[in-house]
């Protein structure tokens, strides 16, 4: 229910002034999110709603998994989120508050004591807050109806409104208008944003990236009318997010906002014909926002080209933070993930091209695992202007056994801790930046014996972080015929002077293939150099072309 006009009026001056207040102030407006497991950046629609904010807003994403009006308050995370001092608390709760949850249920008289002490200790601190209905459960218990939910939750979020009138609190109407949309698209049409279950069975709580996208759009269109104040700071969301046709230049456009033909990237690629009817190549322009979500482009999609829509790389970002350590899915118990199930985008599929985009996975240097931002075994691979961000391995240029797997990197940058940059492939690193960010090494190549070129950097820029104490290596070899080299590149930071490793193995010193030339910077004093790595005469160097590395039988030469 809308507030009366004279009440309506008065919040939003005084919001404006708030606004107002933190505009001269220079700081953006902090928004705080405060719920479970359905706000979340993993399982809810936080990061799809997080994607809707303009410049001039922040946000803090505090809700928990599992979590009830009541357990948020008795586990301290409420005092927590109060302490970061937002300017805006949005609030929802209700689905572990209903009976059946050990330490978490509440009754519905102590459901709304809870939500009525968020907002008086938001307003105490000077904060505003803002309600929110709880998002709807997927239950469609009418087998003859699958257009009919019956919402185990209408009554908590009836209490919710109640609240909001009575307290002249912002209300966002999550519940009947996610209520209204699952109806809409009929218990068939929920599965396409339901995660997948045991034995085929699917989650009708908890959103995949598909629906973090759609509810996100909701909650920023009904915050936009609950706060007109926040209005200019939220981003046009199309209601229900509805996709709308694209113009002709590409063949699909991805848009968490709605705005495009697809609201994920692996949507959009799905959408690519197979190889038999493949184009060169299918174009797909992805707009600026974060797509949380894992990539696969398979062998039968061929001649995908993913295009940022900004001339800035770090407008356009495909992150997860998927790991060797992230347990498997269901089913699978005691087994975790692999290094292609858990990368953020594998690429098995030839010619693939990727410019304008950054590839992030977000796992810590604390976790000590390995954890791929990208993972590409496809042959004539070229990303150019792109930034990779990790910390252990994460970037895999690699190749299948027996099959050529060449790439093309150039203007990228790539950061990251023990050997970030892996694996088999031949590739050409031309006029990108290297970036250490803590002791470790740059390299591990596991170039094929009969392969000539393994990693080649031809006039980068390689720095190091704050947190690089001892040293970074160039590299260290993966497999005995490691090949590397490091052309006419400008070594800076903290660079271990002997500049490679031998893994502890020293029979790695009579195979590794590890090379120099005339490399300027701190970092490139061939005179303490290990003997067993070479510096290139000026005829050796002249072979180190990209048409030489990459040309292969087919003549591919991706420089341009």
């Amino acid at each position: 229910m809308k507030f009366t006009r004279p009440i309506t009026r008065i919040f939003a001056i005084l919001a404006a002034l708030f606004l107002l207040g933190s505009a001269q102030r220079g700081a953006p407006v902090h928004i705080v999110l405060v719920g479970d497991s359905t706000v979340t950046d993993n399982a809810g629609w936080g990061l799809g709603f997080k994607q809707f904010l303009a410049d001039g807003a922040t946000l803090t994403n505090t809700s928990r998994g599992g979590r009830s009006s009541m357990s948020f308050i008795k586990e301290g995370s409420w005092e927590k989120a109060l302490a970061l001092k937002g300017d805006y608390y949005l609030i929802q709760f209700g689905h572990n508050d209903e009976p059946g949850k050990p330490g978490r249920s509440t009754t519905e008289e102590e459901y709304r004591a809870y939500m009525e002490r968020y907002v008086a200790e938001a307003r105490a601190v000077g904060a505003i807050p803002v309600l929110v209905t709880s998002l709807v459960r997927r239950q469609f218990k009418d087998p003859a109806d699958p257009h009919t939910i019956t919402s185990s939750l209408s009554s908590r979020a009836e209490i919710v409104r109640s609240i909001a009138r009575e307290k002249n609190v912002p209300l966002v109407e999550l519940h009947d208008r996610s209520k209204a949309l699952c109806e809409k698209l009929g218990k068939d049409g929920c599965l396409a944003f339901s995660p997948p279950k045991e034995k085929g069975q699917f989650d009708g709580t908890h959103l995949n990236v598909e629906g973090y996208v759609m509810f996100g759009a909701l909650v920023a269109d009904e915050l936009r009318r609950a706060v007109p104040a926040l209005a200019p700071l939220i981003l046009n969301a199309p209601r229900d997010a509805k996709p709308v046709a694209t113009d002709s230049k590409y063949a699909a456009v991805v848009a968490f906002d709605g705005s495009g033909t697809h609201l994920t990237v692996q949507a959009a690629i799905d959408a690519a014909p197979g190889t038999a009817t493949a184009a060169r190549p299918y174009r797909i322009l992805v707009k600026s926002g974060v797509y949380k979500e894992h990539i696969i482009v398979p062998a039968d999609k061929p001649f995908i080209t993913l295009l940022g829509e900004a001339g800035d790389t770090a407008a356009t970002v495909i992150t997860m933070n998927t790991n060797l350590k992230t347990p498997a899915p269901s089913g699978t118990d005691g087994k975790f993930l692999s290094a292609s199930e858990s990368a953020t985008v594998l690429v098995i599929a030839p010619d693939f091209t990727a410019e304008n985009i950054t590839f992030e996975n977000t796992t810590t240097r604390e976790d000590k695992v390995q954890a791929l931002a990208f993972y590409v075994t496809g042959d004539r691979a070229a990303l150019r202007r792109c930034r990779f961000l990790g910390w252990q391995d994460t970037l895999r240029a690699d190749a299948k056994k027996g099959a050529p797997a060449r790439q093309y990197f150039s203007d990228c940058y790539i950061e990251g801790h023990v050997d970030f940059i892996y694996a088999a492939g031949t590739a050409v690193f031309d006029h990108c930046h290297i970036h250490g960010k803590a002791d470790g090494y740059l390299t591990a190549a596991s170039t094929p014996e009969t392969t000539p070129y393994g990693y080649v950097f031809l006039d980068c820029k390689i720095t190091t972080g704050a947190d690089v104490v001892k040293g970074v290596f160039l590299g260290r070899p993966w497999r005995p015929f490691a090949a590397t080299a490091f052309l006419r590149c400008d070594i800076q930071g903290n660079i271990q002077a002997e500049g490679w490793h031998n893994w502890g193995k020293e029979t790695n010193e009579h195979t590794a293939r590890y090379a120099e030339y005339k490399n300027t910077g701190p970092g490139a004093d061939p005179t303490k150099r290990i003997p067993w790595a070479r510096q290139l005469t000026d005829a050796e160097a002249a072979d180190y072309t990209v048409k030489n590395i990459l040309g292969g039988n087919d003549g591919w030469n991706p420089a341009r």
